[in-house]
């Protein structure tokens, strides 16, 4: 290596080189990044080297914070674009008082229109569709959509595509032509009704075409709206529910609600049941529908969605069809009252870390001593006491969840009865999760020790507003803990401790489960990490002092000795 990081020589030449996060390798479709820096000196290397990691780390920062857009997705920006331009075509011709004056003139416009998006479809000129791109993104997807440059591009050359045909099929009109059939595949494809594969799972019946009312999509696509605009759900939630309207639609096609029986919500649970748990990834499964997935993996072992996931597709289509009752629309919610019954209990579905792999993540370059801060996994002399070393610690020891952490303020960071505490409040703007939220949360004492009053200090020195001023919003709900949570991610497999299901969250399991073992009781721990207490106990926890809520932080042992990080008092 020649002494500089992610860089080899070959022939005297250096070479950079560096690994793909596994989570992006597929969208990627390389395992490493590499390329000549066409230099034999070790100084301006160091620097070019330097300058393609920080340009490496911003593209996979990119590329985890937003969406890639599916075969489906792009297909139903085709469909969308093909439909409107033809229905306004339609409404004008339908509207005109007398023959169409400037026909000829019109039928060469259309022909000299397909002709440049040829060329640009060429030249890929996606610049030319860049705004009509944003608006059918913005309509099928919402206002605040974000999408990975790729996909942008890839949604710009399919609108292309289809625009040419749009401009053949409108001057086609012009000519009096309107049995004018679109070449494209791709436009084609996408206008195709595409038959659902046999499978064991059961089909939807055939309804009555008698049954009136709106249809399924027009209907979701307003209620998505209306939940967003009147902050009953957050933008990742109704991105969730997109999908699952999605997924319903392609399986029994858009017909009005009232057309649905229960025993359509059976046949859309087994087809979830059946689903592969990771259907909408895999490239294996790219291009098929849902019940051709189910079909082709009926005899093959592989992990199903999980019964969680699965509720969650039924709350987002109980939710429309709660309101469409409330309406008179539909006269019974077809997708309320059912069982999902999971394999593990509630406190065993996620891993909490125990001492032992907490002595493990705590002897890692992060505490132990790393290299740079761009280089936080690798062996080195600097402790660097910003977000990435205080954030697991403070989840740790003290329950508290991460984007609590991450939105508190310097002000929130107070003492009160002569104890020092983190003040979560809904205040200025900040989301907490529900009412028990918020609360007062005593610091730990090993979080004094080891100099977090001090940090604070340095911090409002600086006069920042803050207490982790470096955290920058991200993901679909411009969550502070977004971008962080992908970089732990990333962190604990570079460091080879990377744990499916054993995450960032399983601190405020690990806090529960230490606390309970020093035998604090439930309405205290629940009073401390802001769950609500269930029945006759509740009543009790009105009468906890600041004191009390200290003495069961001081009970988090975390087992590990991280005497070394204390700061020598002042």
């Amino acid at each position: 290596m020649g002494g500089i990081p992610n860089t080899v020589r070959r022939g005297g030449v250096y070479h950079f080189r560096r690994a793909v996060p596994l989570t992006l390798r597929e969208r990627l479709g390389r395992s490493e990044l590499t390329c000549s820096l066409h230099t034999h000196e070790a100084g301006f290397a160091r620097t070019l080297s330097r300058c393609l990691y920080l340009r490496s780390e911003e593209l996979f920062c990119v590329m985890e914070c937003d969406p890639m857009l599916s075969d489906e997705d792009i297909a139903g920006l085709v469909k969308d674009f093909y439909a409107e331009i033809l229905r306004q075509d339609d409404n004008q011709r339908l509207m005109s008082d007398g023959p169409d004056a400037f026909r000829e003139h019109r039928a060469e416009q259309y022909r000299q229109l397909a002709e440049r998006s040829r060329i640009d479809l060429a030249s890929n000129a996606f610049g030319s569709v860049r705004q009509i791109t944003a608006v059918m993104l913005a309509r099928r997807f919402g206002q605040d959509v974000s999408v990975e440059k790729l996909s942008a591009r890839r949604a710009g050359q399919a609108l292309l595509r289809a625009g040419i045909e749009i401009a053949e099929t409108l001057r086609a009109r012009s000519e009096g032509d309107f049995n004018y059939e679109p070449r494209d595949k791709l436009l084609i494809a996408a206008l195709a009704e595409r038959p659902a594969a046999h499978s064991h799972t059961a089909q939807p019946q055939p309804q009555p075409s008698s049954t009136v009312g709106e249809p399924f999509s027009v209907e979701a696509d307003r209620f998505r709206e209306t939940q967003l605009r009147r902050g009953v759900w957050e933008k990742q939630t109704a991105l969730q529910a997109r999908k699952t309207y999605a997924l319903f639609l392609e399986f029994f096609g858009d017909r009005p609600l009232a057309s649905f029986a229960r025993t359509d919500a059976a046949a859309f649970k087994n087809l979830l049941s059946d689903l592969p748990g990771n259907y909408g990834k895999a490239a294996e499964y790219r291009g098929k529908t849902a019940a051709e997935i189910v079909a082709e993996t009926s005899d093959r072992s592989v992990e199903r969605l999980s019964p969680r996931t699965i509720q969650r597709h039924f709350n987002a289509l109980a939710a429309l069809w709660t309101a469409a009752l409330e309406r008179g629309e539909v006269a019974v919610n077809i997708f309320a009252d059912w069982k999902f019954p999971g394999n593990k209990r509630a406190r065993d579905q996620r891993e909490h870390w125990s001492r032992e792999q907490l002595a493990a993540l705590l002897a890692t370059p992060l505490w132990s001593g790393c290299q740079s801060p761009h280089r936080r996994s690798k062996p080195g002399d600097l402790v660097l006491r910003d977000e990435k070393f205080w954030l697991p610690l403070i989840a740790l020891l003290s329950g508290m969840r991460q984007e609590e952490i991450c939105q508190l303020r310097l002000q929130d960071v107070r003492q009160e009865e002569g104890v020092w505490v983190f003040d979560l409040n809904a205040r200025d703007g900040q989301q907490l999760k529900n009412a028990n939220a918020v609360r007062r949360v005593p610091i730990h004492v090993q979080l004094i020790q080891m100099g977090l009053l001090h940090y604070v200090e340095e911090r409002r020195s600086a006069k920042d507003q803050m207490l982790f001023p470096n955290l920058q919003p991200g993901g679909a709900d411009n969550r502070l803990g977004h971008n962080y949570s992908k970089w732990f991610t990333r962190y604990r497999q570079e460091v080879k401790l990377f744990v499916p299901g054993r995450d960032f969250h399983s601190f405020r399991h690990s806090a529960t489960t230490f606390m309970r073992q020093a035998g604090v009781d439930e309405p205290t721990i629940d009073e401390v990490t802001g769950h609500a207490t269930v029945g006759e106990t509740a009543r009790y926890t009105k009468g906890l002092t600041i004191r009390n809520l200290e003495q069961a932080i001081n009970k988090i042992d975390i087992g590990v000795d991280v005497s070394h990080l204390y700061v020598k008092a002042v």
